[in-house]
C-alpha cells in the first residue's frame, strides 16, 4: 500500500480502464465461435478461415496483454498477475480490491 494520498478522480479513471480493458478480453473471447460460424457461411475455405483465426489470435494476445498489465489503484500490483498466474477474476489478487469499486477504502 502506498502512503501517497490518492485522487479520487484518477482512482475511479484507473477502475474504469481496467473495467474496460476485460470488456475488450472477454468480447474477443466470446465473438470467436460466431465469427468463425460468419466467416464459414460466407468463405467456406480453409484461407478464410485461418486468417480469421491469425486475426482473432492477434487480438486476443493484445486483449491478454491490456489485462494482464492493468495495475490495482490501491496497492499498486497488476490487478490480474500473480507470479506469472493470470487470473481475471473480480478482485485484485493482492489486496482483494473488487473490480465494481469507484471510491477509496
Amino acid at each position: 500500500m502506498t502512503d501517497s494520498p490518492i485522487d479520487p478522480a484518477a482512482y475511479a479513471s484507473v477502475m474504469k480502464t481496467t473495467r474496460r480493458r476485460r470488456m475488450f478480453f472477454f468480447s474477443t473471447v466470446l465473438v470467436y465461435i460466431p465469427a468463425l460460424w460468419i466467416t464459414h457461411a460466407i468463405a467456406p475455405t480453409n484461407s478464410a478461415m485461418g486468417t480469421l483465426f491469425a486475426v482473432w489470435f492477434v487480438f486476443l494476445v493484445i486483449s491478454t496483454t491490456l489485462v494482464a498489465l492493468s495495475r490495482c489503484p490501491r496497492c499498486g500490483n497488476y490487478f490480474h498477475m500473480h507470479g506469472i498466474s493470470l487470473l481475471v477474476l473480480r478482485k485484485c489478487l493482492h489486496c482483494q480490491l473488487h473490480i465494481s469499486t469507484n471510491t477509496i477504502t
